[in-house]
C-alpha cells in the first residue's frame, strides 16, 4: 500500500486530530468496543475514547523521572495517569486484549520496537485495529528511553505484513520544509536572538516549499501515522 504524505501541517495538533478523529471513525466499527492504550503517560485521549463510548484501559511502564534524566530535551515535570498495566511493553498480558490497540509518540522510546510492534499486534482482537502514531524524525528526548529518532513508512509496511495485519492507513505527517521550519522555530525559542534567523518567521515552510524539488521535501517529515487491521 502507497503511503500519503500531507505537506503543510502543524506537528501535535495534526497529529492529535488525527488520532481522535481516527477513534471516532473506527468506533463505528464495532459493537461496545474495548481499548488498550500503550505507553499512555498522562492518558491524553482516555476522555474522547470514554466519550466514543469505549471501554478504556490503559498502560505505561512508568519509570520516566525528568530530574533522574541523561542528557538531551526532557519534559519540566511528568505525571503518569494511574494505569491498569504498569509493565514492560512486551509483559503485557494477553487479557489485556481489545479491539483496538492504541500506541502514540511510544516506539521511539522503547529498546525493540519490532517486537513492541509485534507485541500490540499480538493483544489486538480479530477485527480490531492497530493506530499508532511515531515520529519520523526526532531530537533525543526523554533520555535514557530514547532508543531511535522515529521510523519510516516503509518500516510499517513491512512489520505489518510479517504480523498478519492488514494496512488500512499510511500517512507521513508533514514534509522536510515542516520539519525544517520546526526546528528554527525551536532554535528561536531557545536562542531569540539569532542574527538572520529572527527575521525568517513563520514563513519558511512556504519558502521552502516553493524552491526545493519534491524529493527533498519527502526525505523529511514530523512523524508516521499507522492503522491496521487483524482480519477476523
Amino acid at each position: 500500500m502507497a503511503y500519503k504524505q500531507v505537506a503543510g501541517t502543524s506537528n501535535e495538533a495534526f497529529r492529535d486530530e488525527w488520532v481522535t478523529s481516527s477513534l471516532s471513525r473506527l468506533r463505528a466499527l464495532h459493537e461496545a468496543p474495548s481499548l488498550l492504550d500503550v505507553g499512555a503517560g498522562s492518558s491524553p485521549y482516555r476522555a474522547k475514547a470514554l466519550e466514543l463510548g469505549f471501554t478504556y484501559r490503559s498502560h505505561d511502564f512508568s519509570a520516566y523521572v525528568p530530574e533522574q534524566s541523561a542528557p538531551g530535551l526532557q519534559s519540566v515535570t511528568w505525571d503518569y495517569a494511574p494505569h491498569q498495566y504498569v509493565c514492560d511493553i512486551l509483559d503485557i498480558p494477553q487479557e489485556a486484549s481489545a479491539d483496538l490497540v492504541l500506541c502514540t509518540e511510544v516506539l521511539e522510546h522503547v529498546p525493540d520496537p519490532v517486537r513492541a510492534f509485534q507485541k500490540m499486534a499480538e493483544l489486538v482482537r480479530p477485527g480490531g485495529q492497530l493506530v499508532v502514531s511515531v515520529p519520523f524524525l526526532s531530537l533525543m528526548h526523554q533520555s535514557p528511553f530514547w532508543f531511535q529518532s522515529g521510523l519510516s513508512p516503509f518500516w510499517f509496511e513491512y512489520w505489518a505484513a510479517k504480523t498478519n495485519l492488514v494496512v488500512d492507513e499510511l500517512t507521513v505527517q508533514g514534509d522536510y520544509a515542516d520539519l525544517m521550519s520546526q526546528e528554527v522555530s525551536r532554535l528561536l525559542a531557545f536562542k531569540p536572538h539569532i542574527k538572520g534567523l529572527s527575521r525568517v518567521g513563520g514563513n519558511l515552510a512556504k519558502k521552502l516549499r516553493g524552491r526545493l524539488s519534491a524529493d527533498v521535501l519527502q526525505s523529511g517529515a514530523f512523524g508516521t501515522l499507522f492503522i491496521g487491521s487483524l482480519p477476523q
